[in-house]
C-alpha cells in the first residue's frame, strides 16, 4: 500500500511519513499547526455580531434625529418613535403645503395692494408673487411663538415662507382665479353664496365676513393633490381665499385725517397680507405647520 500523499504546495508527491516537500519546501508539519480558519458564521456566534448590531445601535439614533427635523415632534412619544421607523405619513410635505397656500394668498394681497392691480396667474405666477412673500416683505418670518430673521433662518423654515408653485410633495397647484362680478349682489351669486355660509378666517384664530359688496374682490383657489397624487380624492388638500383689489376708502372725516387713516390701512394691509381664507381636506391646521416650522429653527436643522 502506498502512504505517499501529495504536496500542498507544488502538487506533487511527497514520501510516506515525509512532512517536508524536497520540491518546494512546503512543510506539512505547519499547516498541521496552524487551526483553521472558522467560517464567518461560527464568527458571529462566538462574538463578530457585536460589531453590527452596536452600528445599528449607533446608527439608529441619528437617523431618527435627522428625520426627526423634517418630521418635528408627534403628540405623544409612541408616534414620535413610530415616525422615526416609519415615517410621518407625508405630515411635513402636507403643512409644507398648506402653508404654502396661505403665503400665496398672502402674497397676492401684498401685490394687489402695492401694484393696484390683479397678477397673473398664467405662466410663471411664482416668480412675479415671490418679491410679496411675507419674508421679503418683513425681513423677518412670523413663528406661533417667536420670529426669525430672514436671512439666519435656516432653508427649512425659508422655504415655508416663500413663494412656490408646487407643493410639499414637488407637485404643480392647481389654480383657479376669479374676479368677482360686480354688478350682482355676493348674496346673489351661488358660489359665493356658499363660501359664506361655511366661514372665512381672516388669520389662524379669528373668522370674519368680508364686505364684497364694496371694491374689486379676487376669488383665489389652490389645490394640492395631497399625498396619494390623484385629483379628485379625499386626502386633495384646498386653500380658498377672497382678496380685495387695492383699498376702498369712504372720505368721511377731515381729508388730512383721512390720508393718515388711508396711509396706516394700506401700510398694514401691505405687511400683514390681509386675505379671508378657508383651508379644507388637511389633517392638520396651519398653526401645526407653524409649530413646525417653530420647531426647524429651533432644533440644530
Amino acid at each position: 500500500m502506498n502512504d505517499a500523499m501529495l504536496c500542498g504546495g507544488c502538487g506533487k508527491e511527497m514520501p510516506a511519513g515525509g512532512t517536508i516537500c524536497r520540491h518546494c519546501g512546503w512543510d506539512l508539519s505547519a499547516v498541521l499547526a496552524r487551526p483553521p480558519r472558522p467560517s464567518l458564521a461560527r464568527r458571529l456566534l462566538a462574538g463578530g455580531w457585536r460589531l453590527p448590531v452596536y452600528g445599528l445601535l449607533l446608527a439608529l439614533p441619528i437617523v431618527g434625529f435627522l428625520r426627526l427635523q423634517a418630521t418635528g415632534p408627534g403628540p405623544d412619544l409612541p408616534t414620535t418613535l413610530r415616525w422615526l421607523v416609519f415615517g410621518d405619513d407625508g405630515r411635513a410635505a402636507e403643512l409644507l403645503s398648506i402653508h404654502r397656500m396661505h403665503e400665496i394668498g398672502s402674497a397676492t394681497s401684498r401685490y394687489m395692494v402695492r401694484e393696484n392691480e390683479l397678477p397673473s396667474f398664467d405662466g410663471d405666477w411664482a416668480a412675479a408673487l415671490a418679491p410679496s412673500a411675507t419674508a421679503a416683505v418683513r425681513g423677518w418670518i412670523p413663528l406661533l411663538y417667536l420670529g426669525a430673521d430672514s436671512e439666519l433662518a435656516p432653508a427649512s423654515v425659508r422655504e415655508m415662507y416663500e413663494v412656490r408653485a408646487v407643493d410639499g410633495w414637488g407637485r404643480p397647484y392647481r389654480v383657479q382665479a376669479m374676479v368677482l362680478p360686480r354688478d350682482r349682489p355676493a348674496a346673489e351669486q351661488p358660489l359665493v353664496a356658499a363660501d359664506l355660509e361655511a366661514g372665512l378666517q381672516t388669520s389662524f384664530f379669528d373668522r370674519a365676513v368680508p364686505d364684497l359688496d364694496h371694491g374689486e374682490w379676487l376669488r383665489l383657489e389652490l389645490v394640492s393633490d395631497g399625498r396619494d397624487r390623484e385629483p379628485g380624492t379625499g386626502d386633495d388638500l384646498r386653500f380658498l381665499s377672497y382678496i380685495q383689489v387695492g383699498h376702498v376708502f369712504r372720505l368721511l372725516y377731515d381729508p388730512e385725517e383721512v390720508q393718515q387713516r388711508v396711509e396706516r390701512a394700506v401700510e398694514r394691509a401691505y405687511t400683514v397680507g390681509r386675505q379671508y381664507f378657508r383651508l379644507e381636506g388637511s389633517r392638520f391646521d396651519l398653526v401645526d405647520a407653524r409649530l413646525l416650522a417653530e420647531f426647524r429653527l429651533t432644533s440644530i436643522h
